[in-house]
């Protein structure tokens, strides 16, 4: 009895730390938004399949008309496979193609297909599943094509109910965007987060084939802007950066379905041939699902380094809390819960044979809370879960806090070895 009373008092606890940290006025927009998230929340998925063609980047577009005059959003794909969209319960067309010439826009002159049987495809419930495409090769005097979508360029229209998502967008370090009242907004509020158009992939310059990519994902409450330090040290001679700033309350499946889409599209534009990922936090949580998305199509190969840092590999105590006390849980609590089903099948599958994964973790002790080895914010027994500890090529452990390790300098020297050793 007594145990059990000490447990009820320290959930107790937490909850009302965590509503006296956020406010009333919080979850009430936390509500709200949710809400409006609530209403794009069907999920249409299929397949495509190739007829006497072979292709290495297919695009599939969602269309509210069959003419292709009002595009929804589309997906690229690495060759035939699934694919999904996330909208609202409206009819939605469904065409592929295969972009030989890898501009993001159809060409008559290009294999094609349309969702079949023909005609729009409606929800009647919040999923709709198998639906199929085949693309093959159409003779010139058939024309079964959207014409709205002939030589549109697609990149521009990568937006869903109003939202606007970046793919190689040049965006500045400093800009309002990445700013700590929009981290807050990601988290609190992830929807108005998408809709005020910082959310996807980054670039902090002009793209150029002869630098080598280092990605960048941070994490829950954070922004491109808390890897500063290491950005600053890159030799931009050789390296170029590009970030990932997405809404952090959102559950991590969609988090790492859109790193993954996002970078999917980047890769058959410019055609990556090197790509270092370097992620903080839960945006470790984030990268390795993403990985096991790229790894279930492809081998990865442009993969060359993935550091992780700080990452809460088995969860925090305190999002289980959040998820039973809380007047409004935010939907990543529900994954960051230690017993939760993402984090039991992160490790569900191996990285790619050729993927180094290093380890960065930190041990200070300054919280106020709890008297268990951490950094002040993620026990040490969460960031050096056994099964992350068993994939990585190396682990180095830091006497610092959870932010304050970005701006370690010996963090940032062993991270600059391990581009240049996997760099050519």
């Amino acid at each position: 009895m007594k145990n059990t009373l000490s447990d009820l008092l320290g959930r107790l606890s937490a909850a009302v730390i965590i509503a006296s940290a956020v406010g009333g006025c919080a979850f009430s927009d936390l509500e709200d938004d949710l809400a409006r998230y609530e209403e794009v929340d069907t999920q249409f998925s299929g397949s495509v399949t190739l007829e006497g063609v072979e292709s290495d980047a297919i695009i599939v577009a969602a269309l509210f008309d069959n003419d292709g005059q009002d595009l929804y959003s589309f997906r690229a794909l690495a060759g035939a496979g699934d694919f999904s969209f996330k909208g609202a319960q409206k009819p939605l067309y469904f065409f592929a193609f295969d972009d030989r010439n890898k501009d993001l826009r159809f060409q008559p002159d290009e294999p094609y297909g349309r969702n079949r049987p023909p005609g729009p495809v409606t929800p009647t419930s919040d999923r709709v599943e198998n639906i199929a495409i085949t693309i093959k090769q159409h003779p010139p005097a058939q024309s079964d094509f959207p014409i709205g979508l002939v030589d549109y360029p697609l990149s521009t229209r990568l937006g869903e109910q109003g939202v606007y998502f970046n793919v190689g967008t040049i965006t500045d370090l400093d800009s309002s965007l990445f700013s700590a009242e929009q981290a807050k907004k990601g988290l609190w509020q992830p929807y108005a987060f998408m809709v005020d158009g910082g959310a996807g992939i980054h670039f902090l310059e002009e793209y150029d084939p002869k630098r080598i990519p280092v990605l960048f994902v941070h994490g829950i409450d954070g922004s491109p802007q808390n890897f500063r330090p290491i950005i600053e040290s890159l030799d931009r001679s050789k390296y170029q950066v590009w970030v990932y700033s997405y809404p952090s309350g959102l559950r991590l499946a969609d988090i790492a379905n859109g790193l993954y889409e996002f970078f999917r599209i980047l890769d058959s534009v410019y055609n990556v041939e090197q790509l270092h990922l370097i992620a903080h936090s839960m945006g470790g949580l984030v990268s390795r699902q993403a990985i096991n998305l790229c790894a279930a199509t492809t081998q990865c190969e442009d993969l060359k380094s993935f550091i992780t840092i700080s990452t809460p590999w088995a969860g925090v105590a305190s999002a289980k809390s959040g998820v039973e006390w809380s007047p409004e849980v935010i939907p990543v609590w529900r994954d960051m819960d230690p017993d939760s089903d993402y984090l039991k099948t992160l490790f569900g599958k191996p990285l790619p044979t050729k993927l180094d994964h290093y380890l960065i973790f930190g041990f200070k002790q300054d919280s106020i809370f709890g008297s268990g080895s951490s950094d002040g914010v993620v026990a040490l027994t969460s960031q050096l879960r056994l099964e992350a500890q068993e994939e990585a090529a190396m682990m180095r452990g830091f006497d610092e806090g959870h932010v304050s390790i970005l701006s370690n300098s010996m963090v940032i020297e062993s991270i600059s070895s391990i581009l240049d050793a996997h760099s050519k």
